[in-house]
């Protein structure tokens, strides 16, 4: 039996680590198209990023443009990982010397109780860890990158958070963070509408403790309901789900369960929508590799205006992280950065 992996390359050997391939600048381990572990023993340290499918994930790309422009000798390295493996994989980045920090994508956001610590305590889940003397520290900055980019497409529409009724689509580790940062934001109402019915209900049951009777928990067949309530209209819908990410879900709508008919009746709803609510909003932040999502896709054919992809939350969540990196690795980032210039790098090199 192998010993157990304490570094990436380890890892790597054993098998829990996948390199993906559908990120851009995520080719720096390849050498003629193969694996070269030896690139591994060349740098001062890496960032790791661990996905649990692959997708055009848009944190190589903007870390790695950072470290070439600086001529850091850094990598931000992504892989694809099966969730079960967690636990061992979070160790062995734990002992690996060289990982300083890291990162995780959908499905793994969740798996919080193999971090040593989170910061604030009572997170729900962490897309961001600092290795900090020797633990690993989980953060969440994707409810913050989120919603800078939704006030910024609320107000050029005359909108705010405050005072808002919203529709979240799933009930997973970001759509957690985003209905609890929707409440301390101030909006009136939000729903959550998730496949599995008691997740979306646990979710509002813990908001309306909190701060009153202001959140609603159903299941995926509530869509149509809520999407086209003429009482109560939704100034946001977002879609926090995987349907439209590449794999098996791309060529899914978030408007209506998967199936044969996905597409036909997600394009029925959003004809009504545009007739009763044509102001409504569109949030959706899966980044499939064609750059815009089947949801963005049908609301643009069917003439919805308000679209809003995840690429604004993808670069927003990402300072914070590196800001923290940069404070906590001083000696690995010999030129300081203001949020400012990492905020203008990451947008370029995500192309937005």
């Amino acid at each position: 039996m192998s010993k157990k992996p304490e570094n990436v390359k380890e890892l790597i050997q054993q098998g829990y680590l996948h390199l993906a391939k559908l990120p851009a600048k995520n080719d720096f381990l390849l050498t003629n198209r193969k694996l070269d572990l030896k690139k591994l023993d060349s740098l001062d340290a890496y960032h790791v990023f661990i996905i649990a499918h692959d997708y055009d994930a848009k944190t190589p790309i903007m870390l790695n443009s950072l470290y070439e422009k600086l001529n850091f000798n850094l990598r931000s390295i992504t892989f694809v990982v099966n969730p079960k493996d967690i636990k061992i994989i979070t160790q062995a980045l734990k002992k690996d010397k060289k990982c300083f920090a890291g990162a995780r994508g959908v499905g793994l956001k969740e798996k919080i109780d193999v971090l040593d610590k989170l910061i604030p305590e009572d997170l729900k889940s962490s897309n961001i860890i600092i290795k900090e003397n020797s633990k690993w520290v989980g953060y969440n900055t994707d409810s913050e990158g989120f919603f800078i980019s939704l006030k910024k497409k609320f107000s050029k529409i005359g909108k705010q958070v405050k005072g808002s009724n919203l529709i979240i689509f799933g009930a997973g580790g970001v759509a957690k963070e985003v209905a609890r940062q929707a409440a301390r934001e101030g909006a009136n109402r939000i729903v959550i509408l998730n496949r599995t019915y008691s997740k979306a209900v646990e979710i509002a049951n813990e908001l309306n403790q909190k701060y009153g009777q202001i959140a609603v928990g159903g299941g995926e067949d509530m869509i149509k309901g809520y999407v086209l309530d003429i009482t109560i209209k939704p100034d946001a819908i977002i879609n926090l789900t995987d349907k439209g990410s590449d794999g098996k879900l791309e060529d899914y709508s978030a408007f209506a369960v998967v199936n044969e008919n996905n597409e036909k009746e997600s394009i029925n709803i959003l004809k009504k929508l545009k007739n009763i609510n044509p102001e409504v909003v569109i949030a959706d932040i899966v980044l499939p590799k064609s750059r815009k999502s089947k949801t963005l896709k049908l609301c643009k054919d069917i003439g919805l205006k308000n679209l809003l992809d995840g690429v604004p939350m993808v670069v927003n969540q990402a300072v914070p992280a590196y800001m923290m990196a940069q404070k906590n690795y001083p000696k690995l980032h010999p030129k300081k950065l203001t949020e400012e210039e990492v905020l203008k790098i990451f947008k370029k090199a995500a192309g937005k």
